[in-house]
């Protein structure tokens, strides 16, 4: 007995007590952690680059190794992250990103530290950040600088209050017909949409964010914490007296220290964004001019890098499907359109997909898992999940085993979907929850389409494209359909002249925003419904009896703690890759011809052996950034022919070369010089000897 008690007591003593677990670290703990990694580690230098508006130190860390290229001089990778002052996630991995780098092998981290070296700036709105901190949580993105939103000459007066003291500003549902605007939705009562007359539902309540009317002029919390967008306050597509964008471009101390910075630095080569803005997770695709007549769009020439960066961010990190919210005068825009370099940015997380995170475990446990919904399908319950597996469907109905389908069996395999499906618009049979169901059956007839596993496409679409490829020679596999996009569909059937059915949602015009039902989905599924105050009444001072309840603050913004490490991961792949497509620019050999007495022919090439361009084409339409220089050092009366110094706007990467000819007169043996000059890739000067050559590689 004494035995076993001597080894039950040992074994308690060497278990290791659980990790704590991680939390969201405040702007002055960030501080600790830049002078931790600048004090730890030789290769990382810190410094400061400005300060917000309250006093806080905006810290930058350049991080690189001693190479035979002086760290002064090499090309740079930009990271910067807190430009939203609620994205606290980005923060942390920008952090954090540092020293997963350093731990690399060296050979892995090559491109990055010794050829190039990298920027981080973890971040730029600390005065923001802090609100996540407060007893009382509201979600704050804008710096808090006071502003007369009602334009009554006073600032800030009417705030939020935490009227219930549950810790949260969240929303107020105010019974008052006379400006009621919304209603409970009947699928799923903590939602709420607008009324509809035609399905006969009428508006109950007015909705406002949790406080009181404290300047009594009949408004509630409409002048709360003012305060400046830091990604609508850059110059380009800035819209002038917009919600947020700042009384003038670059306004705010945060801003203008993140440009200076970047104009002092122009060694500077890409630049990555943690922030609510996406190019990443899928094409970029921001359409027409701002009011300067400025495109907002992408230069034709710049889609085809940004969809194959997206491609590679994608199969690196599996984040897809982000939102892309409007970037107007943000920061990756401005570092785009007129900084001029390939400039991206992510949210670094989204919204798991319930059916993808489902898969998941059935392929955990060796079962088949289901397809996952493309973009753009919504959910196909408030609440259920959706999608099904057409391969296993196809099974199912292809009776002779050939895996193929007769029209017969597709016929079967399309009344099956339909009922299963509930026909037009893809919603399940019956009421989500037990509740009654208010939209009316089916129109049925030549309407009625069949949902595939392809975006809003009806399989009655595919059917015809499979059967005029099978027509045409071309039979396509259940392989072939794994990796098919609404794209590639549309594409398809513009070539083959087939018109394209969609399945539609039904009554989705006073339904739910379905990235809300979502959102419900996953807060009750993945996070035990913490993301979701249940409303409940309370006696509001001046409206009576309200309703308070809501979104948690952050909930939509920030990922469990426990989700940092392995997206930090994803992005040291991800930056590591940026590093190895750098541009690499040098100048050939040069050629030297004789063409007659003291008449001399050079030519040479100015060759991009890296993947990224030295520049976007937008900034190449607009000569907005700084271009590479060409120079023939002679005297301007020796130049017979030639232009003595060329610019280069941006020049193409894999081997690209840009070629340069010049005839001028010489004695044979007399030296000149020809000089590239660059401030992103380092500047090269080649001495040439008026001889002939025997050919260089220019």
């Amino acid at each position: 007995m004494l035995t076993i008690c001597l080894t039950t007591t040992l074994f308690y003593l060497q278990e290791p007590e659980p990790l704590p677990d991680r939390n969201w670290r405040t702007p002055t703990e960030i501080s600790e952690q830049v002078s931790a990694l600048d004090n730890t580690y030789e290769s990382v230098t810190s410094s400061i680059i400005g300060y917000s508006g309250s006093g806080l130190p905006i810290h930058c860390l350049e991080i690189a190794r001693e190479g035979s290229v002086p760290i002064k001089d090499r090309t740079a990778i930009l990271v910067v992250a807190g430009i939203d002052g609620d994205h606290l996630l980005g923060t942390e991995v920008a952090i954090d990103l540092v020293s997963r780098i350093l731990a690399l092998e060296p050979e892995e981290s090559e491109a990055l530290l010794v050829t190039n070296k990298l920027f981080v700036i973890p971040q730029v709105n600390p005065d923001s950040a802090k609100f996540y901190f407060n007893e009382v949580q509201h979600q704050q993105r804008r710096t808090p600088s006071p502003f007369d939103n009602d334009h009554d000459g006073i600032k800030d007066e009417d705030g939020f209050e935490d009227l219930n003291g549950d810790g949260f500003i969240t929303m107020m549902r105010v019974p008052d017909l006379e400006k009621a605007t919304h209603l409970a939705d009947s699928d799923d009562s903590r939602l709420q949409i607008e009324p509809d007359a035609l399905e006969g539902n009428v508006a109950s309540f007015i909705v406002y964010p949790e406080g009181i009317d404290n300047d009594g002029d009949g408004k509630y919390n409409e002048d709360g914490i003012g305060g400046v967008d830091l990604n609508k306050n850059f110059m380009h597509g800035y819209e002038y007296h917009g919600d947020g964008a700042g009384h003038w471009q670059l306004s705010e101390s945060e801003s203008k220290a993140l440009a200076d910075f970047v104009l002092n630095h122009q060694e500077i080569a890409t630049i990555v964004v943690y922030g609510h803005h996406d190019t990443l997770s899928k094409p970029f695709t921001e359409n027409g001019k701002d009011q300067a007549g400025a495109p907002k769009k992408l230069a034709k020439e710049d889609v085809e890098l940004y969809k194959h960066i997206s491609e590679k961010f994608v199969e690196l990190t599996k984040l897809k499907n982000v939102n892309q919210p409007n970037w107007d005068g943000s920061f990756v825009a401005w570092a785009y359109a007129q900084y001029g370099v390939p400039s991206f940015s992510t949210s670094l997380w989204t919204r798991p997909d319930p059916i993808e995170e489902e898969s998941k475990e059935k392929e955990t446990s060796g079962e088949m898992s289901e397809a996952k919904p493309t973009e753009g399908e919504r959910p196909r319950s408030g609440r259920g999940r959706g999608g099904f597996n057409r391969r296993e469907m196809v099974a199912e109905f292809d009776k002779n085993g050939d895996g193929e389908l007769s029209d017969d069996e597709r016929k079967a395999m399309r009344e099956a979907m339909q009922e299963k499906y509930g026909g037009r618009g893809g919603r399940p049979q019956g009421p989500p929850r037990g509740e009654p169901q208010n939209t009316p059956p089916s129109s049925g007839g030549s309407e009625d389409l069949t949902p595939s596993d392809i975006g809003d496409i009806s399989q009655e679409t595919l059917d015809e494209l499979l059967q005029a490829a099978e027509a045409a020679g071309y039979p396509v596999t259940e392989e072939m359909m794994e990796g098919i996009t609404p794209e590639d569909i549309e594409m398809y059937a513009k070539m083959s002249g087939i018109q394209i059915r969609r399945v539609k949602e039904k009554d989705a015009g006073n339904k739910s925003n379905s990235e809300d039902v979502a959102w419900l989905v996953y807060s009750d599924d993945q996070r035990d419904g913490n993301g979701f105050i249940e409303w409940s009444t309370f006696d509001h001072p001046q409206l009576g009896t309200v309703e308070i309840g809501g979104w948690v603050p952050y909930f939509k913004t920030l990922p469990p703690t426990d989700e940092i490490d392995s997206i930090t991961e994803k992005q040291v792949g991800f930056i590591n890759d940026i590093a190895n497509r750098l541009p690499k620019i040098q100048l050939s050999t040069p050629t030297v011809t004789k063409l007659g007495n003291n008449i001399w022919e050079i030519k040479v090439a100015v060759v991009n052996n890296g993947w990224f361009p030295t520049g976007t084409a937008m900034a190449k339409k607009n000569k907005r950034a700084r271009p590479l220089v060409v120079r023939l050092d002679v005297p301007n009366d020796s130049i017979v022919s030639g232009q003595k110094v060329n610019r280069i706007w941006s020049l193409q990467g894999s081997g690209t070369r840009q070629w340069y000819k010049w005839i001028l007169q010489g004695k044979t043996g007399e030296n000149v010089n020809i000089t590239l000059f660059s401030e992103k890739f380092g500047s090269k000067t080649i001495p040439v000897s008026l001889k002939n050559t025997d050919g260089g590689d220019a």
